[in-house]
């Protein structure tokens, strides 16, 4: 079997395990059930968090923090000098071979580094162990019963072993987006500049068209070929006996038609010839600019369409709160942020979902940005960007150019009511301008045609029709010619588009029946691992819509009711046995490159019937050794009902129970072996005088050593002291050992000797006078390095008035059997 096991962990720097120098080491067994117990605010969810960390680099919880909150400067212990937080994992394979240390640092500037022995790629191995089901705490199980359908069929998949396939199907449904899809290939654009060329090509051929006529004086027939054409145009020319010389051994389009004008100045002279020639050309000139110009009614629809803009746009707030409310959006509905109530701006919380609030507003935008688009159309169809010679030809010298300015403007759908108008009443003015003007060009040649001979002037006319003609084609052939090369590029994004549209459809299908195969598997065993911790009649179940990502959790039978909302009924404690269930059965069906779980305070919402149950499953259903090639199971809680029942565990075969010890400041340890390091810690800092961080050592030694002589010597304690308030503990502890002695010696039936009697009385005047009664109250500063010094050596005699020498002589002592019996 493939995967790894996880054999120790050693923690120093990190969140509140501060152990300067001398790391908390936690070793656990592969083939046991793993228990690890410790109070409130001792580090048992600071082991949790490293692990966390080491796996997948990053703690949600303190990521998701507001950002007022910085929560990236708690990664490390604020006690630490170093400033590094340290956290090695030791793996060993599965299926045999050597253990894998696999070290990861984090530095106070939120560097992390990996490196694992043996050349084994650290990175490569947490990667394999980052699975869903691997790092389980109580928050994990509330938000998939809580988690909307999308978002727990996207974890599920997880579970599965699909992550990769489901992070893969968003991919492929992101990038087919057709939103998206149109923005990173700039369709919009394009398709204007499909529409220009359109236009463009448009009144070229209308051009070619009049030209064609002007100079062979028949209707031009679109369909007949350009080379036909081109032959008749040149028979035209050529026709004209002053221009034969100038058109053989030349096609049409290299005849000159300056050369033209030239030659019929040349038969004629003077200055009406070349003041003809002008007129015509102007002419010319101001009637092709006169044709581009939109109608009325188009005037009329851009300034419509540009009102129906700002109609929208009044809606909005800006294009600074459409980019507001477009990453808002990005981030709300993003799969890591969970509250869809919390505002992602201001870290505030309302009842209402902030996230159909920013979709609200963004569909206003989208409003604004489908009336740019039609605006953009309008304004590339009707050619309103392709008026630069109208406007070079009408605006004066003091004159703004009006449509210059507008172009890009317009091109981009981004004109308002107030420009529009300004714009169709220049392009009024210019109209009226080149009206009046090709008017005037008109009757100047008409008059002059009057004065010169009819076949020169003919001859002039022919030239400049030749001339437009030339000047024609060659606009018609650059129209095709871009409009060809835009619709094959659009062709292409098209046909990418087809690829992405089929390629996410077909994905989608296949993710979805890989997942429906797995959650049927999944299921049976969901109910036998929910029914053994539940002993209920109520039944789990778990539904996929086909082709879809959403998962939907129900219950197939609510006592004598079938298909009950689970999130409707259920309290909390079965809310949590149905996650659990989940997530224990995918794990078992669908393991990954880790063999192992580490479930952190999972048992808090269940009484202790139902703890019982659930440790039974995990240890006789689920975990090695019960289960051969189950996962290794580790497990944290602070729950004291369940500590007894990890200690009863521990005396079997198959369980590995350990507690600790200690506080974020100074240094958490495992009890077995460690007290003898708080020990020694202390009294070296003792020994420079460093009162502050020895206090909290001290009383962590004290209740070591109060339960020490508990446990050995078979003393009763109430269990209300369990509940007690911590700084309260020792002394309770302390009475309750003093009322068992002066019980048994009441009865006479007490085995400590006289002076251990005696001396029992004296340890407990220092431990309570000197020490316990200022530390209950907080008055750590009353505290000197001697005084400490001497309530470390009264801790020493208290625990060794219960003890003797054996055998006599030896300088061996231990425990009495209890405290009537010796042995």
């Amino acid at each position: 079997m493939s995967g790894w096991y996880l054999q120790k962990v050693s923690i120093e720097g990190f969140r509140g395990i501060n152990n300067e120098g001398a790391p908390l080491v936690l070793k656990l067994k592969p083939d046991c059930v793993n228990s690890i117990s410790a109070p409130n605010g001792v580090g048992k969810t600071s082991i949790f968090d490293a692990v966390v960390y080491a796996i997948t680099g990053r703690i949600p919880k303190l990521d998701d923090l507001p950002a007022t909150e910085k929560g990236s400067c708690y990664y490390l212990n604020r006690f630490h000098a170093g400033g590094v937080g340290t956290i090695i994992l030791t793996l060993v394979p599965a299926n045999g071979g050597a253990e894998v240390d696999v070290t990861v640092r984090r530095d106070a500037a939120g560097a992390r580094t990996v490196v694992a022995s043996a050349g084994a790629d650290g990175n490569a191995i947490l990667a394999d162990l980052n699975r869903e089901f691997v790092l389980l705490d109580g928050k994990t199980f509330q938000d998939f019963i809580d988690l909307a359908p999308q978002r727990r069929g996207r974890s599920f998949a997880g579970l599965l072993g699909l992550k990769r396939y489901s992070s893969l199907r968003q991919g492929l449904a992101s990038l087919a987006n057709t939103k998206a899809f149109n923005n990173h290939f700039a369709v919009g654009g394009k398709e204007a500049k499909q529409n220009s060329a359109h236009v463009r090509l448009q009144r070229a051929r209308a051009n070619v068209k009049e030209a064609f006529t002007a100079l062979v004086a028949e209707e031009y027939d679109p369909a007949e070929a350009e080379a036909t054409m081109l032959a008749k145009a040149h028979s035209a020319l050529s026709g004209i006996e002053l221009l034969k010389p100038l058109c053989e051994g030349r096609t049409f389009e290299e005849i000159d038609p300056s050369k033209c004008v030239d030659a019929a100045k040349a038969a004629e002279g003077g200055e009406a010839r070349a003041e003809l020639t002008k007129i015509l050309r102007d002419e010319a000139r101001w009637s092709e600019a006169l044709k581009a110009a939109p109608s009325e009614e188009d005037a009329k629809r851009l300034v419509e369409l540009a009102d129906a803009r700002d109609t929208a746009l009044k809606l909005t707030q800006g294009d600074l709160f459409r980019q507001l409310y477009g990453v808002s959006e990005i981030i709300l509905a993003d799969d890591s942020w969970g509250d869809k109530c919390a505002c992602p701006t201001c870290d505030r919380s309302d009842t209402g979902s902030v996230l159909d609030h920013v979709r609200q507003k963004n569909a206003a935008f989208e409003a604004v940005e489908a009336a740019s688009a039609n605006l953009t159309q309008e304004w590339t169809e009707k050619g309103w960007n392709q008026l630069d010679e109208l406007e070079r030809l009408g605006c004066q010298a003091e004159e703004q150019a009006k449509l210059a300015e507008a172009r890009d403007v317009g091109l981009k759908g981004a004109l308002d009511g107030a420009q529009a108008r300004a714009v169709t009443e220049w392009l009024k003015t210019l109209t009226d301008r080149a009206v009046a003007k090709v008017k005037d060009l008109t009757d100047d040649k008409v008059a002059l045609e009057k004065s010169l001979p009819d076949k020169l002037t003919a001859v002039v006319e022919k030239a400049e029709a030749a001339r437009r003609l030339q000047s024609n084609l060659s606009d018609l052939r650059a129209a095709l010619s871009d409009q060809s090369a835009i619709a094959a590029e659009l062709a292409r994004i098209a046909r990418v588009k087809a690829f992405l549209d089929a390629a996410s459809s077909c994905f989608a299908r296949a993710e979805s029946a890989a997942s429906a195969r797995r959650l049927a598997a999944i299921e049976p065993v969901t109910r036998k691992i929910f029914a053994a911790i539940m002993y209920t009649d109520v039944v789990p179940a778990l539904k996929k819509r086909a082709g879809s990502e959403d998962l939907s959790i129900s219950l197939a039978q609510f006592w004598t009711l079938p298909d009950i909302s689970a999130q409707a009924v259920l309290s909390e404690s079965y809310r949590n046995a149905f996650a659990i269930s989940v997530y224990l059965a995918a794990a078992s069906l669908y393991g990954g490159g880790a063999r192992f779980l580490i479930l952190d305070d999972v048992t808090s919402s269940f009484d202790s019937g139902h703890q019982f149950h659930l440790m039974n499953v995990i240890k006789g259903q689920f975990a090695r050794p019960g289960v051969p090639d189950g996962p290794q199971v580790i497990l944290l809680s602070h729950d004291t009902v369940l500590e007894k029942l990890f200690n009863t565990n521990a005396k079997d075969g198959g369980w590995w129970h350990q507690c600790i010890q200690g506080t974020a400041r100074t240094s958490v340890l495992p009890q077995s072996g460690a007290i003898h390091r708080i020990r020694d810690a202390t009294r070296a800092l003792l020994d420079t005088g460093n009162t502050d961080d020895a206090a909290p050592r001290i009383r962590q030694y004290l209740e070591f050593k109060l339960e020490e002589v508990i446990s050995r010597v078979g003393i009763p304690v109430p269990i209300g002291i369990a509940f007690n308030d911590d700084k309260h503990m020792a002394k309770n502890l302390i009475d309750a050992i003093k009322a068992a002695v002066d019980l048994h010696d009441a009865a006479g039936r007490l085995v400590l000797e006289p002076a251990q009697l005696a001396g029992l009385g004296t340890s407990v005047a220092t431990i309570v006078s000197n020490y316990l009664a200022h530390w209950s109250t907080g008055q750590t500063h009353a505290f000197t390095a001697p005084s400490l010094k001497g309530v470390m050596q009264a801790i020493e005699n208290f625990a060794a008035c219960f003890q003797f020498e054996h055998p006599a002589g030896s300088g061996h002592y231990r425990y009495y059997r209890s405290l009537g019996q010796r042995t």
